[in-house]
Parts: C-alpha cells; sequence; structure tokens
C-alpha cells in the first residue's frame, strides 16, 4: 500500500528534512560530527567524543586516559527556515509542500552548516600557493605539507575542498586523457575530480576568501616573553600601523608550528597588545623573537582531514505540543544530525506556519590536519 501523506504530521517533515539535511551536506559530510541525545537550548555546551590519540609503551602499561577524547562544542547556533501557506493551499498542496518546501527549507539549513564549517579555513595556518595554471604539483605539495605534519594518509579519509577557479583547473587537468588516461573518460562523463593523490576532491561553492589585515609591516617581534599554551602575545616594530584579521598567518622564529591570528586588532602606539592566536603557542616564545605575518588575499581551498573539525547537533525541545502546536524533533544517531518541525495556525491571518529549524555548533580539533590550497 501506499504512504499517505498526512499534512499535519510534523514529524513527517522533520524526518523528510532530515533525509533533505544529509543529502545536502558538502564539508559537513566530511568531518568529524557528534551529537547530544537531550533536547538543548541556543548557548548549551554539549559534550562530544573525539577521535583518541594514543602512545606506544612497554608492555605491561598502565591504562591510557580516554578522557583527552573529549571535547566541548557550544551550540552557539540556531537557525530555522519559516514559511506559511494558506490553509487551503495545504489542503491541496499533497507532495509538492515536500517538493516546494520541505526540502528547499533543509537545504537553506544545510548551506548554512556548510557555510560556518567552512569559516573555520581561518583557524588553519599552514598553506600552500596553487600555481597560476593548475598543475598536479599542487597536489603534491599540500600533500607534503599535511604529510609532514604527521597527518593519518592511508585511512581514506583525506578531502580538498575547491572552489570554482580551482575545480576548473583540476577538471582541465584531468579530463586530459594524455595526462591521466582511462580515468579521464569518467571525469569527462560525470564532471566529477574523484580521488587523487590519497584526497577525494570536490567542489564547493561556499568556499571562501580571506581578505588580509592592513598591517604596514609583516616582520614584527614578540614584545615580552610568552610560556607554552599561551593563546595571546604582544607583537610591536619600530613603526607599525593598521589591522591584524582573523585568518592571518604568521610564524615564530625557532618555532616550528605555524599559527594564525584568532582576532581583528588595530595597532596603536606601533604595537598589536594582546594578539589572540590559534593552535595555543606549541612551546616558549622569548622577548624579540622575530614574527613573520604572511599578509595575503586569498581563496581558501582546503585540504583537510576528517579529525580537523567537528560539528555538534542536539534535538531542540517539543515543548510547543503543549501549547497547541505540532513539534517534532528527529536524531540520526549514525552520523549525529538533528532537525525539529513546527506547525501551527495562525487564526488572524487563516495561514498555516510551518518552520525547520536545527541546533548547531562548530570546532577546529586540530589546525595541523589540515592546509589551505591557495588561490591568490
Amino acid at each position: 500500500m501506499a504512504n499517505t501523506l498526512n499534512l499535519y504530521d510534523p514529524l513527517f517533515y522533520a524526518q523528510e528534512g532530515l533525509i533533505q539535511l544529509e543529502n545536502a551536506l558538502g564539508m559537513s559530510a566530511r568531518v568529524h560530527r557528534g551529537y547530544d541525545k537531550e533536547p538543548q537550548e541556543k548557548g548549551s555546551t554539549i559534550k562530544i567524543s573525539k577521535p583518541g590519540t594514543f602512545l606506544a609503551k612497554d608492555a605491561p602499561s598502565a591504562d591510557q586516559d580516554l578522557t583527552p577524547g573529549d571535547t566541548e562544542i557550544r551550540l552557539d547556533r540556531w537557525r530555522e527556515v519559516k514559511f506559511s501557506v494558506s490553509d487551503k493551499e495545504l489542503a491541496y498542496a499533497g507532495e509538492k509542500i515536500i517538493t516546494d518546501h520541505i526540502r528547499p527549507a533543509a537545504y537553506a539549513l544545510s548551506n548554512d552548516i556548510d557555510l560556518s564549517l567552512n569559516g573555520l579555513a581561518k583557524s588553519v595556518p599552514w598553506f600552500y600557493n596553487a600555481a597560476a595554471t593548475t598543475e598536479v604539483k599542487d597536489l603534491t605539495r599540500v600533500h607534503q605539507v599535511l604529510f609532514n605534519n604527521k597527518v593519518p594518509m592511508n585511512d581514506s579519509l583525506l578531502h580538498l575542498e575547491v572552489g570554482g577557479d580551482l575545480q576548473a583547473g583540476f577538471l582541465e587537468l584531468f579530463a586530459n586523457s594524455s595526462f591521466a588516461g582511462a580515468s579521464s573518460q569518467e571525469v569527462h562523463k560525470s564532471g566529477h575530480i574523484g580521488n587523487r593523490l590519497g584526497f577525494e576532491i570536490f567542489g564547493n561553492q561556499n568556499v571562501g576568501s580571506h581578505v588580509k589585515g592592513t598591517a604596514s609591516v609583516a616582520t614584527l617581534a614578540v614584545n615580552g616573553a610568552v610560556q607554552k599554551g599561551a593563546t595571546s602575545l604582544n607583537l610591536d616594530a619600530t613603526a607599525v600601523n593598521g589591522t591584524l584579521v582573523a585568518g592571518d598567518s604568521f610564524s615564530i622564529a625557532g618555532d616550528p608550528q605555524r599559527y594564525v591570528v584568532a582576532a581583528t586588532l588595530t595597532a596603536a602606539g606601533n604595537a598589536f597588545s594582546g594578539v589572540q592566536v590559534f593552535p595555543p603557542l606549541a612551546q616558549d616564545a622569548p622577548d624579540n623573537a622575530v614574527v613573520k605575518m604572511d599578509l595575503t588575499n586569498h581563496v581558501e581551498n582546503l585540504a583537510f582531514h576528517r579529525n580537523a573539525f567537528a560539528l555538534g547537533m542536539a534535538p531542540l525541545s517539543e515543548l510547543g505540543n503543549e501549547f497547541g502546536a505540532k513539534v517534532a524533533s528527529v536524531v540520526n544517531e549514525k552520523n549525529g544530525l538533528a532537525i525539529r518541525s513546527r506547525m501551527w495556525y495562525d487564526g488572524d491571518n487563516s495561514r498555516v506556519k510551518i518552520a525547520l529549524d536545527v541546533l548547531y555548533g562548530i570546532k577546529c580539533l586540530d589546525a595541523n590536519l589540515a592546509c589551505k590550497l591557495r588561490k591568490v
């Protein structure tokens, strides 16, 4: 027997929305995901499992603590799509309510999540500048950066997200039969670049761009010794003005770790005071250590391992059911996605209001598991 569409069943809408949410995921489908089973509110902090790391020791050895395998994510993004239809329109809409409204609404929510995750590119200090004309070296060199940072390379969890310019370049490169051989035929047919040199390469219209700070000089110095683990430091120069912005990358002499500026700051008195940095300092930074800022506008194409970033979600409350609304929250416990559907009647305007909403948070788990393939 065919399923009968219940036009006033919010659970059905929520389930359809969840399916579309999953189908439309871009970067979101390729990052670590976790969820909380209990309904939460905006601003709540949840704890999700973080992929653990272990050390091999001489046996017999003591148990290694799993606590560092947890991480907290603040659910600070509550996003909603709301629309209304007349009661007559809804009664005669049939399946069109799904195709014309529910699926596009869920797609908009998915797109919002994807945009937010792409914003985490500003947490990544590592980069390689792509050639003016796309070449294989673009892949091998970004692969080398990840390799040197001891990123797991053989677990099929490496991805390369590219914007329109690089996507076109890779399509042209790998559609060349004299270069790619028989595999070029699949590129011609599908327009899908596929797996190359260990990366699953995919195009995404949400790849962002970085607009550099306006600092007048790129060579600064640490002003006052800073200890390992610090998340801020002071920088100065003989003469400097302008700004440092979130995502500007820099190195500190003697420290192999690269860093990014975590929040925009304006120079005052030839100094940037209280520069927030990410990740926390990997080693002590002595007074007057030379700091080299990389101030370059670029498109933030991103190579990353799944465990570089995390998406956390939680269901929203169904409390409205007690006040005349119809509310349903659904969670896919296998992938951590959650969505809520609400319906209520606006008697003043003779319209049925329908809303889909999600609650989520994002986090960079390990900046060293990613590298920008910058298009400058």
